[in-house]
Parts: C-alpha cells; structure tokens; sequence
C-alpha cells in the first residue's frame, strides 16, 4: 500500500503547536543541576556547619582566630566547589559531544516520500517506518504490519515478544525484535508511555562499581569516626564548650574539617572525568561516568560470535546441492529468496549476490526471528504461488527425511562443512500458502534444495584483546545463536583452541532445571552455540547471582537482554540502535582493539584512586591518632583549621593533583582495602611517632618553650613526612614519571621551609604565613628538623618496602 504521510505544511503547523518529539528532560545532567547537586551536597552541609559554628563563636567572643578560620575553611571548600562544578561541566561537555555521535535518525513518510530525520524531529501523526533492531521512539498505533514483534521488557519486565497488528497500539521505549511495519505517531515528546514513567526507556538502574562502593564505605567509616570523636571531646570538655574556651572550639572544627573527605571524592570523579576524556578521543563512546573503571573489574567477559569476533561481513563459501537439484536454478531462487525477503540482515546480503527471476512476485512472508531462527518467503512464480523456507540447518534438518538427512551427514563430513555457518535452504511442499503455518511453525515438510554454507571475517585485533583478558585472570565466554561447530571454528581461527567437553547448545542448557546446576555448568563452559536471547540472559544472571563482575559484548537485537542485565554492556556501533542506546560503552568503527586501552585506563584510574586515598586517609588516621593521644595521655595538638588547610595544600592537595594527572600505572591493583588501610595505618603511626619525637627533641636538647614554636616544630616535621609519604606512594612502583615526582616533593618541602624558616618583611609573604599560623623559627632548628625530616623519611619508605612486601608475599 502506498502511503503519502503528512504533507510540509501539515508538519510545520505541528512543530508550531508544539506537537514535537522533544523532551523536557536532559539525557545529561544541566548546567543548573551540577550547581545545585554540587552546591547542596553532604560534604558542603558539614562544611557550611563547621563555618556558622565558628561565625556563631566569633560573635559571642570577638577572637580573630575564629573569623580567620571560618575564613580559611570557607576559601577551601569555595575552592573545592568550583574545582568540583568545572570537572563535572568537563564532562558533562565531553559526554554531550560524544553522544551526539549516536544521535539517533528515524525513517518517516512524508509528501509520499521517505525522508531520514532525527527522532527529535518526529511530529504527531508522522509514518514512522520500523524494521528489525529499531527502537520505538514515540507512542503509536500500527498502521501496517508485516509479521511484527514487539519486546516491551525494558518497559514492563515481560520478556515474551508480542505480535503486532494493524490498529496495535506501540510503546515507545519497546523495540523490534522480527518482521517490519509502519505506525503512525499519536504521543510524542513528555506525552508518550516513556516518558511518563520518568524516562524508563532511557535511564537504566545505575550501578555502583566495586571502587565506587569502597570510597562510600570509606565516607561512611570515616564520618561515623567523627561523630564519635567530638561525641567524646564533648563529653570529657563539655565545661571548656560551656565557657567558650576558643582552643577546644578550634579543635572541635578541626576534627570535623580533617574528616569530612570532599577531596577524595572530588579528585575520585575527576579521575573518571579524565578517563573519559581520554577515551573518548581514541574512539569509543562512553555513556555512564563509571564504566571504564567498572570494566578493569570485570572476572568474567561474555562475548557474541557474529558481528563481535566477527566482522558480520558474510559471503558464500559453498553451495552443497541436494540430490536432483540442479545450481543455476537453486542460485535463482536463493537471489529471488534475497530480493524479495524484507529483513536485509548481513545473512540476504550474502546471497544477494545471485541473479533472481524477474518474473517473481512477492505474495507474503514469515521474517528471520532468533527465537525461531528461520524464515519464510511466499512468492508468485510462473503461476504457482511457492512457499521456500531458509534457517539453520541444524533448526531444520529434523524436518527433513532420513534419506536426505543421511545424504547431507555424509556431506558434512566429506567437505568439513561444519567450519562454516550453515544454512537449509528448500521449499514446504505439504502447503498452499504461508497462512496454513503461521500459527505453528512445526507442521512444516521441507525438500531440500541445497545447503548454503556462509563464512564471516575475523577481527584481526580480537586475539590482543583476548590475550589481555587471559594475562589479567579473566574468563572469556562466547555466547553465540550460531551451530556449536561454526562457533569453535571461529574460536580456533582466532587462535583459542577449544575442547569439546568445553562447548554446549542452548537446548542442552533446557535441560539443567536446577539453578545451582545451571549456575555449575555456565562457569565450567567457554562456547554456548545455539543460544536464544532467554539464553543469553539466563547465563547473565546466574552470573550475577554468584557475584562474578561480567561484561557482555555483543551487536544485535538478541544480545540486548544480556548486555542490559550485565554489569558492564558494550556494544559495537554497527549494531542494533537499541543495543547501543542501552550498552555502557559504545566502540566505534567496531574497533575491537579499544578494549585493552579501555581496560588499562580502568586500572589507571583505580590506581589513581588508590594513591590518592592513601594521602587523605593519612592525613584522616594522622589526625584520629593525635586526637586519641590528646584525649589519653594529655599530649599537644598541634593541628587547627588553618594548620589543617596547610598540611591539605602541601601534603595532599598538590601531589594529588599531580598524581591524577600524570598517573601512567596500569597495573591491576589488588586487595584495593588491604593495601590502603595498612599503608594508612603505617603511615600515620610514622608522622606522629616522629612529630613527638621531634617535640621531644627540641624541648629537651634546645630548650624550646614556647608552647606555639614547639607546635611548629611539630607541624614542619610533620609536613616534611607527609611530603615523603606522596613519594612513598609513587615510588615504590616502576614509574617512568620518578624524577617529576622526586622534583615536585623536594620543591614542596622547600616551599614549606622558606615560609617557616625565612623572615621577610613582605606584606604578601607575612599575611600568608600568618593566615596560616607559621611561625617563624630560628635557623638554629634547621638542621635537628632536617636530620629528623630525613630519618623519619628513609624509616617510612623501608617500613612501607617491607609491608608491600609482606602483604602482597602472603597474598599471591
């Protein structure tokens, strides 16, 4: 039928009224948005706390100390804001941009022609056209259906497709799993199904990675130590509170300050900014914040055979002709089955390659489905209406009779068919006409008119990544709709040479009930062959279940339940639209070889991670332990929010910073919380063993009595170690970045005791350190500092030596 759509000015008319597919809602977050989630986040509630409890103190008592630190601890967290909102308007820029590559173009009828828009420009009562793998974009009602099913479980958890006919109503966020149509658009924009269940087609349940759940813990633990602290200093000083002593305010401030740890979680999103950015530009689009580093945790990557390890680019390798058929005409027939079949999947295009019969009129057909794996094709042809049949042989062989089954067994083994994907191709002789079986598939007899075997190009970069894959410790799965020889073919072709206890067919799989059985026997296998999309997920979920981190790479439509259910979806960007609406990780040009990168800037981010949490939770430990040996033994506290900012810009904040920028280690980390806590701990205990040490010294060889320049003292000593910590950190690795780092700690150590042992009268100079609390020190404790700076420092790089060495010794 032919159909002439709205005309231009019917469309124009429509786009003035409104009646337009655009939505109200972001795919990404508004600028609006990051200021106001950045603004009114939990860290920035305390902060501003901590600031009106030391206004509040200021007023009552008029101490200068107070108003300068809610100065200080505002200019900070003014600082860490506005560093927070530029990187997430960074990436918010750069995942705008590279989504605009997969902007998403619809075919509609209009003027009685077919015209590409993009969906965003779809109006109300516009002719969508829809074929196999496209999503529905608005709400709407068939107009015209050849064989059409529809799978609506993204939208309604129904897993089973529905068929759809004239005068069916479509959902948008649905999307085609067989056959073609048109539908006429009724609800667009914020009106359609969708949108009003806030976006379901489109906003997928977000999934915190194992690094991710590790830093909240972390906030969590340390927040809660907090609380817990002041809960104590209130309870032993409540009288020091009561008489608005300003030293037990300040110290309160700064236990809350020093463990509220914004800088973490500030520089851990920067790390996944930049990790995007970087991928981003090497050809890959990344769609979730997360995903990178979600996929350097992956255990377990399931992996479709055609169109992933394969190029999908098929062509004929052979014809094996039945008994009495004669070539030329089984190629005509095959190149008429091409031409007048509606799904032009990669399988038609290969034999599109033969001449049809012109003669031939198309009459009606049964669409290639995965559940089915097969299609049909009802056409006219010197009178007689025929009915031909093409799917996978071994769908269709157990229609055949036992002599032509004998016939083509003995065919198989002398031409090694089974290397290739092989197709039944003949025609249904108990019918009239394709309408006898549309209800059941199964009454079907078929006489064979040949078997068409179909080879498919190997990516040449899939071993590298593989290879990787198996270097890291990690299994790799093919699950594939394809017969189980062709599979293990491709699998050796790529050089993975596979037994055949490890393979098993999806009718195989029917049989294990049992999940824990199902469950043993997916982890024991590497080829799934034969599998349906129900497969696929099942495999996915028992996964899951057992808590195994997997990924599911594939392409097409029966991949889509499996790659939404995983934890880590990729996608190809010659696949189905919908898969690649859905996936985490779109590789463009299906560059296969983007995985080792993406893999290796995941653990370049946990990494950066990792180092940069040792340098906060020290500083976090430092100050818990310097709270505890106060609280105990009466000890000095030498740290005030000031003197906290102090240690943040020189011991954690700027070597942070380095280390997330130049960070080159790509190293698998392991025992991320092991490692982090037992460095912390060592650490800490370090800094402050050697920060009384260094009081001790200078009290009891240098008679120092000032109570403030023994803080100092203190405070330098302590900085100077915190310093060596950074280096700790970054050195203890092969690290082609050593002299930059070696470099910038010295300048920071020198920085640090210009401004603590050099006496200028420069008013720049002087507001810095007395905003600061740096007291000056006399030259004479230069070197006392420097020898202890120097031993405490060896002493911590050898303890740190031998506790990497002992933990990962036992742990391997």
């Amino acid at each position: 039928m032919n159909y002439t759509g709205l005309t231009n000015a019917e469309v124009q008319d429509r786009i003035t009224k409104g009646l337009v597919n655009k939505s109200s809602r972001q795919k990404t977050k508004t600028v609006s948005e990051i200021f106001i989630e950045n603004i009114f986040s939990v860290f920035n509630l305390i902060i501003f706390s901590v600031v009106v409890f030391l206004f509040i103190y200021y007023i009552r008592t008029g101490n200068i100390e107070l108003i300068k630190d809610t100065v200080g601890v505002s200019t900070a967290a003014i600082l860490n804001l506005l560093i927070a909102i530029i990187q997430e308007i960074k990436a918010k820029r750069a995942l705008d941009k590279v989504n605009l590559l997969l902007v998403k173009d619809v075919t509609v009828i209009r003027d009685g022609k077919n015209e590409v828009i993009q969906q965003e420009n779809v109006v109300k009562d516009d002719l969508i056209l829809m074929e196999r793998g496209d999503q529905v974009i608005v709400d709407g009602k068939m107009v015209e259906s050849n064989h059409i099913e529809i799978d609506e479980s993204l939208l309604t958890g129904e897993s089973l497709p529905i068929n759809k006919k004239e005068d069916d109503e479509v959902l948008s966020g649905s999307f085609c799993i067989a056959g073609n149509g048109i539908y006429r658009a009724e609800k667009v924009g914020d009106e359609s199904y969708a949108m009003s269940i806030t976006g379901m087609a489109k906003k997928f349940k977000f999934v915190l990675t194992p690094l991710q759940k590790q830093i909240n813990i972390i906030v969590q633990v340390l927040f809660a130590i907090a609380l817990v602290l002041v809960a104590i200093e209130l309870s032993i000083h409540w009288d020091r509170m009561v008489s608005e002593d300003i030293d037990f305010i300040r110290r309160i401030s700064t236990i809350v300050m020093s463990l509220v740890p914004q800088g973490l979680v500030l520089l851990a999103s920067v790390s996944f900014a930049l990790g995007v950015y970087r991928i981003s530009k090497i050809g890959a689009i990344i769609q979730k914040l997360n995903a990178i580093e979600s996929f350097s945790n992956v255990q377990i990557v399931c992996m479709d055979k055609t169109g992933t390890l394969t190029q999908n680019k098929l062509s004929v390798n052979r014809i094996t002709l039945a008994e009495g058929s004669d070539e030329e005409e089984i190629k005509k027939l095959l190149g008429t089955y091409a031409l007048h079949s509606s799904d032009k999947n990669a399988t038609l295009r290969a034999i599109d390659v033969f001449f049809s019969y012109p003669e031939a009129k198309f009459v009606d057909e049964i669409p290639f489905s995965s559940e089915t794996k097969k299609s049909f094709l009802e056409v006219e042809l010197n009178g007689n209406n025929r009915v031909f049949v093409l799917g996978g042989f071994d769908i269709l062989s157990e229609k055949l009779s036992t002599d032509n089954k004998k016939f083509f067994s003995d065919a198989f083994a002398e031409k090694n068919l089974k290397i290739y994907r092989n197709l039944l191709f003949g025609e249904i002789h108990n019918i009239k006409n394709l309408d006898e079986i549309k209800s059941d598939l199964n009454i079907i007899e078929i006489t064979p008119y040949a078997i068409v075997s179909i080879s498919d190009q190997i990516r040449t970069d899939v071993m590298d990544a593989i290879n990787l894959f198996l270097k890291n410790g990690i299994t790799f799965k093919i699950l594939s709709g394809d017969a189980p020889e062709s599979v293990q073919a491709v699998a050796r072709e790529i050089g993975w040479d596979i037994s055949d206890d490890k393979l098993i067919t999806g009718a195989e799989l029917e049989k294990y009930t049992d999940e824990e059985e199902f469950t043993k026997i997916v982890l024991e296998k590497a080829i799934f062959a034969r599998l349906k999309p129900e497969h696929k997920l099942h495999i996915i979920k028992a996964l899951k279940k057992k808590k195994i981190y997997t990924a599911m790479i594939g392409d097409g439509v029966n991949d889509l339940p499996a790659i939404k259910e995983s934890d880590m979806g990729i996608a190809m960007e010659e696949g189905s639209k919908i898969t690649k609406e859905i996936a985490d990780i779109v590789l463009l040009k299906n560059k296969f070889s983007l995985l080792p990168d993406i893999f290796l800037e995941g653990n370049k981010i946990v990494n950066s991670v990792s180092s940069v949490a040792k340098l906060f939770l020290t500083k976090n430990m430092l100050v818990i332990f310097l709270v505890l040996l106060s609280l105990v033994f009466g000890l000095s506290f030498p740290i005030t929010p000031r003197r906290i900012a102090l240690l943040n810009i020189f011991a954690i904040g700027l070597p942070s910073f380095l280390i997330t920028l130049k960070n080159v280690n790509t190293e698998k980390t392991k025992f991320f919380l092991t490692d982090l806590f037992s460095f912390v701990i060592l650490s800490s205990l370090v800094i402050v063993c050697v920060g009384y040490l260094g009081k001790f010294i200078m009290q009891n060889l240098y008679g120092l009595e000032d109570d403030e320049q023994i803080k100092m003292v203190m405070i330098v000593i302590i900085i100077i170690t915190a310093i060596t910590n950074f280096l700790c950190i970054v050195l203890t690795r092969d690290e082609p970045n050593r002299f930059l780092y070696i470099m910038y700690g010295a300048v920071l150590i020198a920085l640090f005791m210009f401004f603590s042992f050099v006496q200028f009268d420069n008013v720049v100079i002087k507001t810095i350190t007395d905003f600061y609390e740096i007291k000056f020190l006399e030259l004479k404790y230069l070197p006392p500092i420097l020898i202890i700076g120097l031993v405490s420092s060896v002493l911590l790089f050898l303890l740190q030596k031998i506790r990497k060495y002992i933990i990962f010794g036992i742990k391997k």
